[in-house]
Order: C-alpha cells, then sequence, then structure tokens
C-alpha cells in the first residue's frame, strides 16, 4: 500500500508542478506555497510513513522537485499525474480530490493570480476528476 500512496503523492507533485511551469516559468512563490501546503494541509492528515519515516505527503514535494529538476515541460508533468491517478484510482476518494482541486487553485494563485495556462491545467484536471 505504501508503494500505491508513494506514487500517488509523487503524481501530485508532477501535477502541483505541471501547473506552476504552465506558463513556461517556476516561481519562487509557487514552490514556497506548495511546500507550505504540504506541510500545513497534506502532511496533517497523513499518517503512513515510509520505510526511512518520511511522512508519504512529503513525496508531493519530491516529485514536484524531480519534474522541476528534469526540466519537464508542463504537459509531461500532468501526463505523469495522468498515469498515476488512472493507475490507483481508488486512493482519489472525494475528500483527497477536494484536497487535491484546493492545493492546485494555490498554486495557480500564488503568483499575480491565474494565467490562462493555469486556467487549462486546472480544467484538464476537473476532467480527470469526473
Amino acid at each position: 500500500m505504501n508503494d500505491n500512496k508513494e506514487a500517488m503523492y509523487a503524481g501530485l507533485g508532477h501535477l502541483f508542478y505541471s501547473i506552476a511551469a504552465s506558463d513556461g516559468q517556476v516561481s519562487a512563490e509557487e514552490s514556497g506555497r506548495l511546500k507550505g501546503l504540504v506541510r500545513e494541509q497534506w502532511m496533517p492528515t497523513e499518517r503512513e510513513r515510509d520505510e526511512a519515516g518520511t511522512d508519504l505527503a512529503y513525496y508531493i514535494e519530491i516529485g514536484y522537485d524531480h519534474a522541476r529538476a528534469g526540466k519537464m515541460k508542463a504537459d509531461q508533468a500532468f501526463a505523469e499525474f495522468k498515469a498515476v491517478h488512472a493507475a490507483h484510482k481508488e486512493l482519489f476518494d472525494p475528500s483527497t480530490r477536494n484536497l487535491v482541486t484546493r492545493t492546485a487553485q494555490a498554486v495557480a494563485d500564488a503568483f499575480g493570480g491565474r494565467s490562462q495556462h493555469e486556467k487549462r491545467i486546472l480544467e484538464r484536471l476537473k476532467e480527470v476528476f469526473h
């Protein structure tokens, strides 16, 4: 189960990166907002840890940083998330989908409001969830 959750959280990191990178650049505000939300909202809700004792929700940051370090294109990062969602739909209960959506919107709003690129990714996210 932990491997599935690690994959889910890493996939969410790719999703949030795709929003931040959708306009061609990732701002410090977007990255900082995501990392704050992981600590404030995601970590308190996740009880499980990996073999090293790391809170599984931290894998959101790991996925995000992986995408950023690899200079992934926004569409590629979104495709990574979409594949993880398809493979682990059972982990995306209504509460999780709600928190994903709220986090995605917060990342989009973190730097100068939502761009058209960010709005498109948010619409694609709605399509994946419905």
